[in-house]
């Protein structure tokens, strides 16, 4: 998703730095915030607080705070595509393939829950001039999937009488809620879970050996 119109050149750096500095510690704050109480419910002044400034300092850093919430959609999104493309567009057995995509997104949600909260609960608030393309990124996301069942049914290793669209609406409902209650502290690593939530997620979809 561009960050360009109303997020801004500063913006488009954070998104892209790796967190040091003054818009990466906004940026820290403002995700935190977003996920914890809602982008509609988070103030300048509430991420002003977190990290140690008065919100009109704010903007020698940032454009705004919908800019805020752009920068950390879009770098959220970015992963996720490139966590699960290159097994979407790989070779091999199409169920593998979904096991590995399933894995991949665990990974991404692991990696820091707090910022796929914001991907996948507040990115309805982007402005008129960024949701577009956020809406465009998780159609994507959603055919990549779609592409491999179709390839599993076609191999006769998924039912044939599968509705594609719903079984990936299925998987995606559930990996997108895994934010509210994976612990990257947790006993069991984010590739263990992945596995137990694929064996859950393809079991019914499996064709008969």
């Amino acid at each position: 998703m561009a960050s360009d119109g109303p997020a801004g050149a500063a913006i488009a750096e954070a998104a892209g730095g790796d967190g040091a500095g003054p818009r990466g510690s906004i940026l820290n704050a403002a995700m935190h915030l977003f996920g914890k109480q809602g982008f509609t419910g988070t103030s300048m002044r509430d991420i002003g607080n977190a990290v140690g400034v008065l919100p009109g300092s704010l903007y020698a850093h940032i454009d705004s705070k919908d800019a805020l919430l752009v920068a950390i959609v879009a770098d959220g999104i970015r992963r996720f595509l490139a966590a699960v493309e290159p097994h979407a567009n790989g070779e091999g057995d199409p169920v593998a393939r979904l096991r590995r995509m399933i894995v991949a997104h665990l990974e991404v949600v692991a990696d820091n829950p707090e910022r796929s909260l914001v991907v996948f609960h507040q990115w309805r608030f982007l402005g008129p001039d960024n949701l577009p393309g956020a809406v465009e990124q998780r159609r994507e996301y959603e055919r990549m999937f779609v592409k491999v069942v179709e390839e599993g049914v076609r191999e006769g290793r998924l039912r044939a009488d599968l509705n594609r669209r719903v079984v990936v609406l299925t998987m995606l409902g559930a990996l997108n809620w895994t934010p509210e209650w994976f612990s990257p502290d947790g006993r069991l690593s984010p590739a263990e879970v992945g596995e137990l939530m694929a064996d859950t997620l393809l079991g019914g979809i499996l064709a008969d050996p």
